[in-house]
Formats: structure tokens, C-alpha cells, sequence
């Protein structure tokens, strides 16, 4: 796309992005605007979210080193949600990882209300596939979250060790409800207009906005022994995250690691 608006000559271009919303970096993406010689200048101003989420947003981009705020407006009220223990009805639910949203979706259509999920039923039915050929004893190749396992045995083993909880949900699926549990869950999704809310991963989440949104605690911000290790393009995905909210954002899941994680930065 740089190159078609560099060949335009005789037209005034104006390039507009946000560098901190490149959260598709593993697919090869780049950050475009790094690469543009012109002029600066910075649109702060968001008419999404009030000051509230403007200044946690802030907060998160002080971190890769962003020294200008973000604004929000001062009409529209955000309500922080930081209590575990205070569960507020949302219109989305957004998870670092495609297993979570899994799990999300399962613990969501147990409990009654219409949840639709943002993955097609081809993403689900790859978990029963891949974890019925390593229940079989053969080496599953789909998802990528199960190629390194030779039987299921191994991916159960990782799943409850210190690096491999991300798989624990799915792992406890199979365990206790079976391949075929998936594979019917594959088929429940609810249309995004008719679903009481909405299960999405935040990288399809980015350029959409709920009123009320509620955000997992699964990114990595620490490592094993405890130290705070987000990478920049993790910080860029949780800014993406919490920046989807209108009015309510829950962020209760996410706020002792979030405090950690500022107080050790600072």
C-alpha cells in the first residue's frame, strides 16, 4: 500500500495510523508508519471512552515508552470494573488466546445466556481433531497449540505444568467432556445479532467497539519465576484490548498483574 500512495505525485497524501495497533506482527506484518518520512502530528483525542480508560491506556503505552497522553471526553462515562466479585452484564468478552475463547464459549452456553464466538467451526473442530490423533497416538499437525505433543499423555503433562497452562482449558475439556463435546460446540454459535454477547480474541476484536467489555486475564506479562516479561507487541495487544470498551470495562481478572506489572516498571 506504500508503494501505490508513493506513486501518487500529484496528490496531497496524508497518512493516518496508530503504531501501537499492530498486533498482527507474528504473521509478518510491519509497522508502516515507522517507515514514513513526513511530518508528525499526534490525534490524541479518542471519542470511544471517557478519561477513565484514556488513562489506563496512557498507562499501558508508558510502558514501550509513549510519552503523549490519550484523551478522552469527559461527557461520556466509563466505569472501571477492578472487583472480582462485582459481575456486570457485557456485550463482548476478549481473550489473548483462541483456547480461552474456547473455554469462554463453553462456560458461557452452560450458563444460559446466547453467546456468539468470532472463530468459524473449522478453528474448533481442529482442537477434536488434533486431540482425537493424539489420543490415538499419532502426532497431530492442527492446531499449532498441539503440534509438539506425540500423544495426548505429553499435552496433558504441559497443560498442568508451570508453561503450559494456556492449554489447561481445552485439555480439561477432552479430559472431562470429550473430542465429541467440541465438535458440538463447534456448531452452537449464535449469530452476532441475535447472541446476548459477543467471545472474540483481541486480535479480531481490533476496530470493533462494545459499550461494556470484560478482558480476560491471559496475556503473558510475567515469566516463570515471576518477573515482568511483556514483550512490545503483548503491550500493544492488551492497549488494543482495553480501548474496545465504550462505557463499562472489566478489567478485574487483569488488575493485580496490572499493578505489578506498573509498580515494577516504575
Amino acid at each position: 500500500m506504500l508503494a501505490i500512495l508513493g506513486r501518487q505525485r500529484h496528490a496531497q497524501i496524508i497518512h493516518v495510523g496508530d503504531t501501537y495497533q499492530q498486533v498482527y506482527e507474528w504473521r509478518g506484518a510491519v509497522n508502516t508508519m515507522a517507515q514514513i518520512d513526513a511530518p508528525e502530528c499526534a490525534l490524541t483525542e479518542s471519542f470511544r471512552f471517557g478519561t477513565t480508560f484514556a488513562a489506563l491506556a496512557s498507562r499501558l503505552l508508558t510502558l514501550p515508552g509513549e510519552r503523549t497522553p490519550i484523551r478522552g471526553q469527559d461527557a461520556i462515562g466509563s466505569i472501571m470494573v477492578e472487583d472480582p466479585a462485582i459481575t456486570p452484564p457485557v456485550d463482548a468478552i476478549l481473550c489473548r488466546k483462541n483456547v480461552t475463547a474456547i473455554w469462554q464459549f463453553a462456560a458461557g452456553l452452560e450458563a444460559g445466556p446466547r453467546p456468539a464466538i468470532r472463530m468459524s467451526p473449522a478453528e474448533i473442530l481442529a482442537y477434536a481433531d488434533g486431540a482425537d490423533r493424539l489420543l490415538a497416538g499419532r502426532r497431530a499437525f492442527r492446531p499449532a497449540a498441539f503440534s509438539l505433543f506425540g500423544t495426548w499423555s505429553e499435552a496433558q503433562a504441559f497443560a498442568r505444568s508451570e508453561l503450559g497452562q494456556d492449554l489447561l482449558s481445552v485439555v480439561r475439556i477432552v479430559d472431562e467432556l470429550g473430542t465429541d463435546y467440541l465438535r458440538a460446540l463447534a456448531q452452537r454459535s449464535a449469530g452476532e445479532g441475535a447472541a446476548d454477547y459477543v467471545i472474540s480474541t483481541v486480535h479480531r476484536a481490533k476496530g470493533l467497539e462494545w459499550k461494556r467489555v470484560k478482558v480476560m486475564s491471559d496475556f503473558r506479562l510475567w515469566g516463570a519465576d515471576g518477573s515482568p516479561m511483556p514483550h512490545e507487541d503483548e503491550l500493544r495487544l492488551l492497549y488494543v484490548a482495553v480501548t474496545r470498551a465504550q462505557h463499562v470495562l472489566d478489567i478485574s481478572g487483569l488488575r493485580d498483574e496490572l499493578l505489578r506489572l506498573f509498580s515494577r516498571r516504575h
